[in-house]
């Protein structure tokens, strides 16, 4: 069973929520989450941040166990990466310390993927005080944020409060890296 799968039954069950419950949170289906926790599928990156919002932590606090110490190496084999079925690859690059509501993330987004957040979750997509910070190192990436545009190229960085409405896509024929701050409130 995936660290994921075992994080999510754990954390529901030990906040008494049903699956209905979670799912009424975290705007999932009830199907999902059991699909999820039995590991029969990976859900996207999309809907491991809803459930993960609703239970209260980071992608990053259910996809690793939490750290103690303040100093850590944390080599590369050891980061976890996250892949959806769009072929989006999210490695974790930074500890997950308890308390510490910083996911520094290295996002590989291949031709024709995008992430999507229009559905807020609690009326907020990265909840009150919330802040992200991207910057592309190969390629062309393409924004939405609030109705507003940006074309970002290598070196190219965009600071959002992820409260608003937004969209990341490649629109090109390459692979786009980039590296993504979050700090959760």
């Amino acid at each position: 069973m995936s660290f994921f799968a075992e994080r999510l039954k754990s954390l529901r069950t030990e906040l008494g929520l049903s699956m209905q419950e979670l799912a009424d949170q975290a705007n999932v289906s009830k199907s999902m989450i059991c699909k999820i926790e039995k590991d029969e599928v990976q859900p996207t990156i999309d809907v491991a941040g809803r459930l993960s919002k609703a239970l209260g932590k980071t992608l990053s606090e259910m996809l690793h166990a939490t750290q103690t110490t303040q100093v850590i190496f944390l080599p590369k084999e050891e980061q976890a990466v996250w892949e959806d079925a769009q072929g989006i690859k999210r490695r974790n690059i930074s500890p997950v310390i308890e308390g510490l509501k910083i996911e520094w993330l290295h996002v590989e987004l291949p031709p024709n993927a995008s992430v999507v957040k229009n559905i807020p979750v609690g009326g907020q997509f990265g909840g009150k005080g919330a802040e992200k910070y991207m910057l592309v190192i190969k390629g062309t990436l393409n924004l939405k944020v609030d109705q507003k545009n940006f074309q970002l190229k290598k070196g190219d960085s965009l600071y959002f409060d992820p409260s608003y409405p937004h969209e990341f896509y490649n629109s090109g024929k390459d692979m786009v890296e980039l590296y993504v701050v979050m700090k959760h409130p």
